[in-house]
């Protein structure tokens, strides 16, 4: 497997409907190395049809409050990141609140400092709009638990996911919080 020359920059580039086909084609190859062994039978083809299918995709950037951002180097994606700008949480309205809904790197791609440089653009954007606090879930179960612990998130609170043929063991989640 070939690590990444971080020689160049990683670049955060905002997506249009004309980079479904790009967000469809990483996705689909991130998830499943990443999430293959959650799933009964090995199988993450719901969660796939979920998120990551163009139709997905498309509802998405029907939602004006969802912003899709494509993590690159040498116009290679790496990953991805889903953000909703506005979106209320406890007591912070929408204005005050940003959820980090999505940041998947390809596998190759982990490990060499390209989630921190997310998260510290994630932060970047939400003092752009003047945010007071950055949101996101993550499964209990996850090594981004303490990647998000390190960065500097809090837990608040635990939910359990009720996907169909998702493992017992990896449907806690919990709601993590960063003021900023």
């Amino acid at each position: 497997m070939e690590r990444i020359n971080m020689d160049s920059e990683i670049v955060f580039r905002k997506c249009s409907e004309n980079d479904i086909d790009n967000l469809v084609r990483i996705s689909q190859q991130f998830y499943p190395e990443h999430y293959t062994h959650i799933w009964k039978n090995n199988d993450p083809s719901y969660y796939i049809i979920l998120s990551f299918t163009p139709e997905a995709f498309i509802n998405d950037f029907k939602t004006p409050n969802i912003i899709y951002f494509l993590i690159e180097k040498d116009n290679n994606p790496l990953g991805l990141l889903k953000i909703r700008r506005d979106q209320e949480f406890l007591n912070f309205n929408k204005n005050e609140a940003l959820q980090l809904e999505k940041i998947y790197l390809l596998k190759q791609s982990t490990g060499l400092g390209i989630g921190r440089k997310g998260i510290e653009f994630t932060k970047e954007y939400s003092k752009s709009l003047n945010k007071k606090v950055i949101w996101l879930d993550v499964m209990t179960t996850s090594p981004a638990l303490n990647f998000y612990q390190k960065n500097g998130f809090k837990t608040i609170s635990f939910y359990d996911l009720d996907y169909p043929g998702l493992k017992d063991g990896y449907r806690e989640m919990q709601r993590m919080v960063l003021a900023i």
